[in-house]
């Protein structure tokens, strides 16, 4: 599919995504209105003019599809909205008409369902999908190792590709390259050159470990198709009589960044030869795996809550040191978000593409209820204001209050998105 064609698609899957979260949000706004029997005039997914505005016969509500996606509304009697021409609602059906704990009830609603959201999405992950991932920057050498005598140590970082050939029909496998010229040496001194793989396929175990290399080893013959050297996936090469030694380049990295630059590339050749039970030497070279495998349904209910929790300590703690600035050198706005998830589609699949809007949707939770003016948290701190002090906050007030705070919420998803072109364009 043509890389232009590809981009559009991505685009379009990232919209629809992030889309989903907001209609989430909004519906848990105005599904807890409808309960209580608020007036609701509009509910809208997105800003800007409308593409659809459209109620149902009889009905009392527009349901709106606008321009700019990247938020949403239920507009309410009672917060500031000016009713149509000819429509009168009687007072009780207003946000002030009913007592404060619904109102409270009602700003809730919309972070509760982005959490339910998210919970169910874990489980669907954790009941569903199996993933092996390596922890790249946790590696052992044992001294005095082939790997060692090469320059390796524990400390480094190995390059990796990603998972490789998946235009290849022949392609049957979770496969890492780690060396694309790999050189073996037969009985007869006679070398071939292989592709070499770490195989994930090899993994057995359901838990994080360390495992070494040779375990995970796996060559496969070269061939040349249309002039190009490619491997051949029909022809595995195993250790026998006729295999005397292997000379595997490994390449290391020194720093990454997002866009691959100021990375210092380090060559380590290791020359591996045979036991006499026809396997390889010990290499002395270990990875740190995480192995997930589908869970049994109540495990994978408690597996839910375990990823939610993680994902909510992740996202307070970044908002607690939000201005340091290795924290402000990580933060992305929503062009970084749609980069790294899209870059989590094509590397790790749809399981962990499905997991990061996971924790995104934790994210919305926890950032809407920040007590800051255009946010859920803010209008339920003057709820509660107002109910302590049993006197009503001029509308005035909240309403300059609420301007200053959205448009400060603007500005920053501005600074934001000119960071990510910064950090993705340039």
């Amino acid at each position: 599919m043509p890389r232009v064609l590809m981009t559009i698609l991505y685009i379009l899957l990232f919209v629809f995504c992030l889309s989903i979260l907001i209609m989430i949000h909004e519906l848990g706004h105005f599904t807890a209105a409808k309960i209580f029997k608020v007036y609701v005039q509009e509910y809208s997914i997105g800003f800007g003019p409308a593409l659809i505005h459209k109620k149902r016969k009889n009905g009392e509500t527009y349901f709106s599809l606008r321009i700019i996606p990247f938020g949403g509304y239920v507009s309410m009697y009672g917060e500031g909205m000016e009713l149509e021409d000819g429509v009168e609602v009687d007072q009780s059906r207003s946000l002030e008409g009913i007592k404060k704990w619904k109102r409270a009830i009602i700003l809730v609603a919309g972070v509760t369902m982005n959490a339910l959201l998210a919970l169910t999405i874990f489980f669907v992950y954790n009941v569903s999908f199996s993933e092996t991932m390596i922890y790249y920057n946790q590696m052992t050498v044992e001294e005095n190792s082939i790997a060692y005598e090469s320059g390796l140590r524990s400390e480094d970082i190995v390059a990796l590709d990603s998972y490789v050939s998946e235009d290849d029909s022949t392609y049957k496998g979770n496969l890492h390259l780690i060396d694309d010229e790999s050189v073996i040496t037969l009985a007869d001194n006679t070398t071939m050159k292989a592709f070499s793989y770490i195989n994930l396929d090899k993994v057995t175990s359901y838990k994080e470990e360390s495992i070494t290399l040779n375990n995970l080893l796996t060559m496969y013959a070269s061939q040349t198709v249309e002039g190009k050297v490619v491997p051949n996936f029909n022809s595995e090469i195993g250790i026998g009589p006729s295999f005397s030694s292997l000379a595997l380049n490994v390449t290391t990295m020194k720093a990454l960044d997002k866009e691959g630059k100021d990375i210092e590339y380090t060559p380590h050749t290791l020359l591996i030869g045979k036991t006499s039970e026809n396997v390889l030497e010990d290499i002395g070279y270990s990875l740190f795996l995480h192995v997930n495998k589908p869970l049994p349904f109540f495990k994978a209910i408690g597996q839910s809550f375990v990823d939610f929790g993680r994902s909510s300590t992740l996202i307070v703690r970044a908002l607690g040191s939000m201005f340091t600035k290795e924290t402000w050198s990580q933060m992305g706005g929503i062009v970084a978000i749609g980069f790294e998830t899209t870059n989590i589609l094509q590397n790790f699949g749809f399981g962990k593409f499905l997991y990061i809007w996971g924790v995104i949707s934790v994210n919305l939770a926890i950032v809407n209820l920040l007590p800051f003016p255009g946010l859920d948290g803010w209008q339920l701190l003057v709820l509660g204001v107002e109910a302590i002090a049993h006197k009503k906050i001029p509308d005035k007030v909240k309403n300059i209050v609420s301007i200053i705070g959205i448009g400060l919420l603007f500005a920053f998803m501005i600074v934001l998105v000119v960071k990510d072109v910064f950090t993705y364009f340039l």
